[in-house]
């Protein structure tokens, strides 16, 4: 009997084959396990790169990377080096620390705004409309230019604006723009004005900049902004800034109406409402994050 095993063992070898045959499904299973969990985990160090350069509020260097994610320096400057070329991030201008870059505020911008629609600071929004009976928006800064996160039109009204979320507006003719150049810190405010040209879109557009810094100085003081037909001829807009716990400007808040309906005395009227309103988005923005 132990011959008869061991000729058919020896001969056809079909024992340790068997085992062998059987084991391949599982190699096959760890390695593709295995390849899984790389995948994952390169992902993880990605969005752990973009996570740390977003939240900072200063420009980030790549060791800084390095030490706050834990990543090896050849795969932190391979990771961050695509991201550049991508977009996502950008070199600080004559330096080589980190910044975000247009597309990640675009992919940023587009998940707020999406989310804000269905969200609680759109029901803030469609209360104060309904209390003021005139449109109103939230506005942010994004790439130079206001856009508009949320907006809610006044429907009884014969005479509408008709913008939508994702609207662009300049930055030194409306009431938004001019609130975030005002209320930004000094180098920031600098380096926008630098890049802005002061384009005409109506008589009452401020094209000086002597001008347009003693308006800032005013808005500054004030804590709050005025377009006066400014960008659009016969649109009054006013607006006042959304502001966090740590002072930072969050976003604006703002209502617009046709100059035959609210000039800018009418719109004063509308001041404690829309100033309460911005509190309680700030609360909102808050716990966000």
């Amino acid at each position: 009997m132990r011959s008869n095993l061991g000729l058919d063992e020896r001969t056809t070898g079909t024992g340790p084959r068997r085992n062998v045959d059987e084991l391949k499904p599982r190699l096959n299973r760890s390695k593709s396990s295995g390849d899984r969990e790389r995948k994952l985990g390169a992902t993880a160090r990605s969005f752990a790169i973009l996570e740390h350069v977003a939240s900072s509020r200063t420009p980030v260097d790549v060791l800084d990377i390095i030490a706050s994610v834990k990543l090896p320096k050849a795969t932190a400057y391979r990771l961050v080096d695509w991201f550049v070329t991508q977009g996502y991030l950008a070199r600080e201008p004559g330096r080589r620390r980190l910044i975000v870059g247009p597309k990640l505020t675009n992919l940023a911008f587009g998940a707020l705004s999406s989310s804000m629609r269905h969200d609680t600071p759109h029901v803030v929004l469609q209360r104060l409309v309904h209390t003021l009976n005139e449109t109103c928006n939230i506005g942010t800064l994004l790439n130079g230019e206001v856009v508009y996160l949320d907006r809610v039109e006044a429907e009884h009204w014969p005479l509408r604006l008709h913008y939508t979320s994702g609207s662009r507006v300049p930055l030194h003719c409306s009431a938004i723009g001019k609130l975030f150049l005002a209320l930004a810190a000094s180098p920031r405010r600098k380096r926008l004005l630098q890049s802005l040209e002061l384009r005409r879109y109506t008589d009452s557009t401020i094209t000086d900049c002597a001008r347009l810094d003693a308006e800032l100085r005013q808005i500054r003081k004030d804590q709050v902004s005025f377009d006066r037909q400014e960008y659009l001829v016969g649109v009054v807009c006013m607006a006042v800034p959304v502001i966090g716990t740590n002072g930072e400007m969050l976003a604006a808040l703002a209502i617009q109406a046709p100059e035959a309906r609210m000039n800018v005395q009418t719109a004063r009227r509308h001041l404690p409402a829309l100033r309460s309103a911005a509190n309680e988005l700030a609360e909102i923005f808050q716990d966000k994050t």
